[in-house]
């Protein structure tokens, strides 16, 4: 009985299989590609013709549909093939062969804006890239005026008189920022305090921020971070062969700039960058008898060649020369010399006489069959010369440098693995010169490093370095770096950097400002030629980048955090004595502390809008006492918009506006307490609000007008400089700036390229 039953569930079962196979339909769909093979079709549509029974057929072209019942007919499609209609009239294996369209689609055109500031995703270090297009938003004559819009820099005035800028970042002045051009050391030494304007706004392709210390490779002295500047090169064909700049403002300020490239030859590039600058319009807007600005001239001229020659060499050489003159002081006096000044001492008279010349070039070659295997040899030699007079005291400096960086770099087997090791060697001999005082010095700088560089996958990249630089005036440098990037969702980055910087302070040159006022300066009793120490500190930073979509438009938000703590500085005391200056190294604590947010987005089409707020502590101890930096704006905001109307055609006209807000909160001024109460300054700054707008004209993509307004509402200081009936006197001082010493200014000119 018990046999009889499985035999009976036997034959039941195979009369049911048939059943079952015959509501199952299974299949391939292929085509035959333009070589003939046979290839399968990835995810095309398979459905019954009249239901919604339908599939999508798999990485092997193959498919299965249920609940079948021939007979049947199947529509099969798929994009950039003809549609086909089968009729089945037995449930059996199909293949199906699809033909492509005999028309070939139409052209997809994808277009996109780059940003105009943009912060790299893959980046190990928090680096911030702005572009020719973020340049042109403001009048951006030169390097100093080019962060008008970053809200990571900071940019002032000197002094009342000099006209000369500086810029802050991480709460700290810029001499403690490495500024490399094309990522070798360029503005340093005695040339930091005026270098940045030897830059023209119209010879820069892009600049690099980055926060924070730098790369090993690039030397020791990047403290609060790196500005890397990359010009225009002689060998990008996209460039164009020549640019023509106009400039001109209401302070009767002109000038003109030319790029222009051209082929020699094959693999021999050239481009030339000429720049000429003046002003002879005198301006007195707070009727102190001073000018507001100094009168002067300036020629700038860079040759750069480019050589691909020969085969897997890539070679560079330039050669740059500046002659600056700039003359300033009273309305009466700032024309009259040494002697005559002498006899007026209501008088003052401010003379500047500065000529750079530097010759530069990288030589390079990638081995063959590892093109991530090669060497490198940036080299570079300098003179700078200074001649100034301040109305009775003259400061004369000169800087002669030379600089060699040799690097190889390759990899252990794969991407994941990178290094680079390198020689370097830096030599400086500075000579400066100023009433009482004579420094001279020469530091020769050997130095080796090494850095290696993990990417096991996009989640995480590590770079980490040390160098070690061996100098014979202050001994031996060790600087490690860390720069570490995770990414634990592809929409947030975070970032780590750690590092620390070494540089040699130049106390005379880089204090300027002081030399424009009756101020006695006071150096340490101590043997030597040169009485200061290193200055070296350690830096710290946190990032973190969120990126999003607005309406289908890219956004970031980021929100950083540094600490910079110094243990060697050199105190520039101001608040010991009023009618003195102080130099001395640091004995206590100096530290900076900042916290900055930011949120870039598009609010609607085509606007782009950038908001940030940043918190600074920075503090000193001065005198044995632990005070806040003077100058120094604990916080401060900025909001950038930029419009611009649609361009469906590069010939197409297009219109661009931009507005930009910066608000300041007070600053600690220098104490005065001990003047007479009428050669006092204020103890804080108020708070103020600088407001610049541009509108830009476009023709095409060859020819642009713009017009813009700085510091729309006039806002300046008052009363700028301390006693100015007086220049002779012991309270005359004009060193103490908070804000602008000018009001409005308006300025237009053109663009035009060939």
């Amino acid at each position: 009985m018990r046999t009889a039953i499985i035999i009976i569930m036997i034959l039941l079962l195979t009369c049911l299989l048939p059943a079952q196979s015959a509501d199952r339909l299974e299949g391939r769909v292929l085509e035959k590609n333009v070589e003939g093979k046979i290839i399968p079709v990835a995810g095309a549509n398979v459905f019954v013709v009249g239901t919604a029974n339908g599939t999508s057929t798999n990485a092997d072209g193959s498919f299965t549909l249920l609940k079948i019942s021939t007979p049947v007919k199947l529509a099969i499609s798929s994009v950039g093939y003809k549609p086909d209609t089968i009729a089945i009239s037995v449930n059996t294996f199909i293949t199906v062969e699809l033909s492509a369209e005999a028309h070939e689609l139409s052209e997809v055109v994808v277009e996109g804006v780059n940003a105009s500031s943009t912060y790299e995703y893959k980046s190990a270090g928090f680096v911030q890239t702005m572009s020719q297009k973020e340049l042109f938003k403001a009048a951006c004559c030169n390097l100093s005026e080019s962060f008008e819009t970053n809200p990571s820099i900071d940019v002032s005035f000197t002094d009342a008189i000099t006209g000369l800028k500086q810029i802050e970042m991480l709460g700290l002045a810029g001499i403690y920022s490495l500024i490399t051009v094309e990522n070798m050391p360029s503005i340093r030494g005695l040339s930091s305090s005026i270098g940045l304007s030897y830059i023209p706004g119209t010879w820069i392709k892009s600049i690099q921020v980055s926060k924070g210390t730098g790369s090993v490779a690039n030397g020791y002295e990047s403290i609060t971070g790196q500005i890397n500047v990359e010009l225009h090169k002689p060998e990008d064909k996209d460039e164009d062969n020549i640019f023509f700049n106009f400039f001109g403002n209401s302070e009767k300020r002109f000038e003109g700039n030319l790029n222009f490239r051209k082929n020699l030859g094959e693999g021999i590039d050239a481009l030339t960058l000429l720049h000429g600058s003046f002003l002879k319009s005198r301006m007195d807007g707070n009727s102190d008898r001073f000018l507001d600005m100094p009168l002067g001239n300036t020629i700038n001229f860079l040759q750069r060649f480019h050589i691909a020659y020969p085969r897997r060499f890539e070679n560079q050489i330039g050669v740059q020369y500046v002659s600056d003159s700039k003359s300033g002081g009273t309305l009466n006096g700032y024309e009259k010399n040494t002697d005559e000044l002498s006899l007026l001492p209501k008088e003052y008279s401010f003379r500047m006489k500065n000529v750079y010349l530097r010759i530069f070039g990288k030589n390079g070659y990638v081995f063959e069959g590892n093109s991530y295997s090669s060497v490198a040899l940036q080299w570079s030699f300098s003179n700078f010369k200074q001649n100034n007079d301040f109305n009775l005291r003259r400061y004369d400096g000169e800087q002669s440098s030379g600089y060699f960086n040799f690097i190889f770099q390759s990899s252990f087997d794969s991407t994941i693995h990178q290094y680079r090791l390198g020689l370097s060697f830096q030599f400086d001999n500075f000579k400066e010169k100023f009433p009482g005082l004579h420094f001279e010095r020469t530091e020769r700088i050997p130095g080796i490093f090494g850095e290696y560089t993990y990417n096991p996958a996009d989640e995480l990249s590590l770079i980490a370095g040390v160098r070690t630089d061996f100098n014979d005036l202050f001994g031996t440098i060790t600087s490690p770096r860390l720069h570490l990037r995770y990414t634990p969702h592809e929409d947030w980055v975070l970032r780590l950097v750690a590092g620390k910087g070494v540089r040699t302070a130049n106390v005379l040159s880089e204090n300027l400002a002081f030399f424009a006022s009756a101020r006695n300066l006071n150096f340490p009793v101590e043997s030597g030629n040169y009485p200061f120490k290193q200055e070296s500190a350690w830096n710290i930073g946190f990032n973190l980048t969120h990126y999003f979509l607005f309406e289908w438009r890219e956004g970031t938000i980021t929100l950083d955090l540094y600490r910079t703590v110094f243990d060697k500085q050199v105190v520039i005391d101001l608040d010991r004595d009023p009618q003195s200056v102080y130099f001395y190294n640091l004995n206590g604590k100096s530290y900076s502390n900042t916290i900055q947010a930011e949120i870039n987005f598009q609010p609607v089409e085509r606007l782009d809008a950038r908001i940030a707020y940043r918190y600074v502590d920075t503090k000193q101890s001065v005198n044995n006492k632990l005070v806040e930096r003077p100058f120094i704006s604990k916080n401060r905001m900025l909001l950038n918009l930029g419009y611009s109307s649609e361009r469906d055609e590069p010939d197409q006209p297009q219109m661009l506006y931009d507005l930009t807000i910066q608000w300041f909160g007070p600053k600690r001024l220098p104490d005065t307490e001990l003047n007479p109460a009428d050669f006092r300054s204020l103890k804080y700054s108020p708070s103020f609000a600088l407001v610049n707008s541009q509108i830009t004209r476009s023709f095409n993509n060859r020819f642009d007008l713009y017009l813009g307004i700085e510091n729309i509402f006039g806002f300046k200081q008052n009363s700028p400089i301390i006693d100015p009936e007086n220049p002779d006197g012991k309270y005359f001082d004009s060193s103490i700036i908070w804000g602008p010493i000018y009001g409005r200014m308006v300025y237009a000119g053109l663009r035009w390229r060939v």
